[in-house]
């Protein structure tokens, strides 16, 4: 690999580590926005709900950029647009230009997710492939891990302005030497757009992730039925993948949806989903039940969930390695299990059990993810061609949103229920919210077996489509 595509790389992952983050700050410093501008939560979850939204309408449309511009152009598309949402949400004097803000960030984040798995799959040999994207999966990782922390360090001196100020010179450094440095040899295609499917995308993805963050948050305070919004949404995708099989036969496809007919991406896929909703399900809900439940702090929650972080940073370094020796089969179904078993040991915690159990509950998890993460979007990757692989890549990010939304609406919707009953027999609202949870990590466990079924169907070795290799 040349000192070209490592510098390249290496901003691609700083831009992935630095998006990520801005995702997590929101979310635990949500309370502390809602009070300062007099916002009710129905309202305030709108900075979440709208940032899923965005996303689930740019993502599949990013197929079409790379394949239609040159990396480094949509790069400097991608980190203008978050640079600019972060520039207008630290100025923010109320809720509606926050909001602003907030979506124009999610359009850049959209598309740089998507384009830094591409960049890995054409920019590295297939030898060296796992270990390279292995260190995409550690700034996926870091975000999350180090958000909490960074938020409860910044809180508890400044106002929450200061969490998209801090990241404001970043996002600029970012920006710039990325415009500087990425030359990636390419021949983008002319494309044309079609703006039905764009029309049908923007609806019909932003629909179904509206009824799944509804059941999450609540459908009492959805402004449409969830259900009727999932059905519409369900509909309207149906129509989009139509036109779209219509349109790949003349390569005019937005999102081509050929990579489904390789057996390697679809098993990988469904992987992906089932592990994903539980993993993302699980990662709400915790820092929830370790507050109402067990009573941390936010800086302690914070803190319980830094080393699960720091965890998922190593394996994936490792596994990386792993997977350039043995391919993806060994470590998606050693990992798939691993979910499996921790899900169904959380199932079994009651709201006495020791912390320090509760913790290593958790690493053990976050270890299944890190051996089946990075694994599977390699394998899903490399047996794409070169005009497939952004395609693929918006499939699987644009996946990842909606089995995102589904995780927190299933998490939240079978906790709601159990603890409703608990509470009915007369437990307190904090027990019952343990015990509720049980119910939701023994679902998710019947995920992770569901993962290692689909992961039984994988080859022991992937034999790459032959991405060609940039060498300047």
């Amino acid at each position: 690999m040349t000192s070209e595509a490592v510098a390249i790389i290496g901003v691609l992952v700083v831009s992935t580590f630095t998006v990520i983050l801005n995702e997590m700050l929101m979310i635990v410093a949500l309370p502390r926005v809602m009070a300062d501008l007099d916002v009710s939560a129905s309202t305030g979850q709108w900075l979440t709900t709208a940032y899923m939204l965005t996303m689930a309408v740019v993502i599949p449309a990013t197929g079409f950029l790379t394949e239609r511009y040159r990396m480094r152009t949509v790069f400097t598309l991608a980190m203008s647009f978050f640079t600019a949402g972060t520039l207008v949400a630290s100025v923010a004097p109320n809720f509606d230009m926050l909001l602003v803000g907030r979506i124009i960030q999610a359009v850049g984040t959209a598309i740089v997710l998507p384009l830094s798995y591409t960049a890995v799959s054409t920019l590295v040999p297939e030898t060296r492939r796992g270990s390279v994207l292995a260190l995409v999966t550690v700034a996926a990782a870091a975000g999350p891990s180090i958000g909490p922390v960074v938020t409860g360090a910044i809180l508890s001196h400044l106002d929450w302005h200061w969490l998209f100020i801090t990241l404001l010179p970043i996002a600029i450094g970012s920006l710039v030497i990325g415009n500087i440095i990425i030359r990636v040899p390419s021949t983008p295609r002319k494309v044309g757009l079609d703006a039905l499917s764009m029309v049908l995308s923007a609806v019909g993805f932003a629909s179904l992730v509206y009824g799944l963050a509804s059941f999450g948050e609540g459908a009492a305070d959805a402004v449409v039925s969830p259900w009727a919004s999932l059905a519409g949404g369900a509909a309207v995708v149906a129509v989009f993948f139509a036109r779209q099989v219509h349109l790949q036969k003349s390569n005019r496809a937005q999102l081509d949806l050929r990579p489904f007919k390789i057996r390697t991406f679809s098993v990988c896929v469904a992987a992906m989903l089932c592990f994903m909703t539980a993993v993302y399900g699980t990662l709400t809900l915790m820092p929830v039940i370790l507050q109402t439940s067990y009573g941390l702090s936010p800086v302690q929650t914070g803190l319980f969930i830094m080393p699960g972080g720091i965890t998922v940073a190593v394996v994936s370094a490792l596994v990386g390695r792993l997977y350039d020796r043995v391919g993806p089969r060994p470590p998606i179904v050693a990992g798939a299990l691993i979910i499996a078993a921790g899900q169904f040991h959380l199932s079994t915690l009651a709201p006495e059990t020791p912390i320090w159990l509760l913790l290593g509950t958790y690493i053990f998890i976050v270890v299944g993810q890190a051996l089946m993460w990075s694994p599977l979007f390699t394998a899903s990757l490399g047996v794409l061609s070169p005009h497939l692989l952004p395609h693929g890549s918006a499939i699987v990010n644009t996946l990842q949103q909606l089995v995102g939304a589904a995780g927190i609406a299933i998490a939240f919707s079978v906790v709601g229920v159990a603890s409703a009953g608990y509470i009915q027999v007369g437990e307190p609202a904090a027990a019952a919210m343990a015990h509720g949870s049980q119910w939701t990590y023994l679902v998710f466990s019947g995920f992770g077996l569901a993962a290692l079924v689909a992961a039984l169907f994988l080859p022991r070795k992937v034999a790459s489509a032959g991405v060609p290799i940039a060498t300047n």
